[in-house]
């Protein structure tokens, strides 16, 4: 994670705040907790419309078509702002994205958004951009060094430590867990993670195994499978993705065992197995959840706008995420929509309904 992020000092403060997140607003941007980081950083003013560049590390995955269909959308509904999008796609490859923000910089954009495949050879494109005079927003998942002009993102280690946190108190503080992560070296799954095992440090929660279930739901089934044969005892589950929660539910129903506390993110899929299991009447089960605001996008949009007219940001910027528990769980599924949707976004069920056809 770049030393420009949150230390883990900041963890217990974060978890605290995470957990304390309110339910889902009627427009969840207005709504947002955004917490200034670090410096200031005032921009100059310059004539629009304007262009803008997003290059995206890995496009391909639920997650990043309705993260790019919340900015295409923003960027549509400003076209006295906006003159034209460049998407490029480095397809998970760190130095094709460094080659496509350089391509950007010499086509001279205004601006330059990153989703960063890696924190820092993208780093180097990136402060190539800034030295040039283009206003560089990297959002979501960490970037190295300073030399961008602001970052957006949900605190990635304070995440993991608020769901610890609630495991642990779904748990009474005592018990045996089993964890599946991402892919691995994945930056996100990476600082869920470590900041998971700090708050455990110490404590009743015993780690048993951690396994990476690379976000898929089918391949999360088999490694709980795996994990319910080889341990007599699991008391709880954490994860850093919903997939992969409902995927290790999925195998302790066909085992025919209780169903665990679990923890992930907003995944449609998990929610709808909640609906499903407590359709008639039978008791579910205990889930934490912290989304990921798949309107990050419109967050870092209006970043570099701001900036691109002379307006004055934060160096980094954080976005509080929603915390989805079996209390407040009806106001975000999406019961007539694909598991794969996630559910904390802006996007109307039209929009997603063309995205996952």
């Amino acid at each position: 994670m770049s030393p420009t992020l949150p230390r883990r000092a900041l963890l217990a403060t974060a978890a605290a705040s995470l957990l304390a997140a309110p339910a889902r607003a009627a427009d969840p941007i207005a709504a947002a907790t955004i917490t200034p980081q670090g410096s200031t950083v005032t921009g100059q003013a310059r004539p629009g419309p304007w262009r803008i560049g997003f290059s995206d590390g890995y496009g391909a995955t639920p997650w990043r078509r309705m993260c790019l269909a919340e900015l295409q959308r923003a960027v549509a509904a400003q076209p006295h702002q906006v003159a034209q999008l460049i998407v490029h796609d480095a397809e998970g490859d760190p130095h094709r994205q460094m080659s496509q923000i350089n391509d950007l910089t010499r086509a001279k954009v205004d601006a330059i958004l990153c989703i960063p495949s890696a924190a820092d050879p993208v780093a180097v494109a990136l402060a190539n951009a800034t030295a040039r005079g283009i206003v560089t927003v990297p959002f979501t998942l960490p970037v190295g060094g300073t030399a961008w002009s602001s970052y957006v993102g949900t605190d990635k280690t304070g995440k993991g430590a608020a769901l610890a946190k609630w495991l642990a108190g779904a748990l009474g503080g005592r018990g045996k867990v089993v964890a599946l992560g991402g892919v691995p070296g994945n930056p996100y799954s990476g600082a869920l993670w470590a900041g998971a095992q700090t708050v455990w440090k110490g404590t009743g929660i015993e780690v048993l195994r951690f396994d990476p279930a690379f976000w898929d739901r089918e391949r999360a089934r088999a490694v709980m499978a795996g994990l319910l044969g080889a341990l007599p005892v699991i008391d709880g589950i954490w994860c850093d993705g919903g997939q992969d929660a409902a995927g290790a539910l999925d195998a302790l129903l066909a085992a025919r065992r209780p169903l665990l506390p679990v923890t992930g993110d907003d995944y449609n899929g998990l929610l709808k197995l909640h609906a499903a299991v407590t359709a008639g009447g039978a008791r579910g089960f205990p889930f934490g959840l912290l989304s990921e605001p798949t309107w990050q996008s419109v967050i870092a949009l209006r970043t570099a706008t701001t900036l691109l007219g002379g307006g004055t940001v934060s160096k980094q910027q954080f976005v509080l995420p929603a915390m989805i528990t079996a209390d407040n769980y009806r106001q975000y599924i999406r019961p007539r929509l694909p598991d794969a949707v996630l559910v904390d976004t802006t996007l109307d069920d039209a929009t997603l309904q063309r995205i996952f056809a």
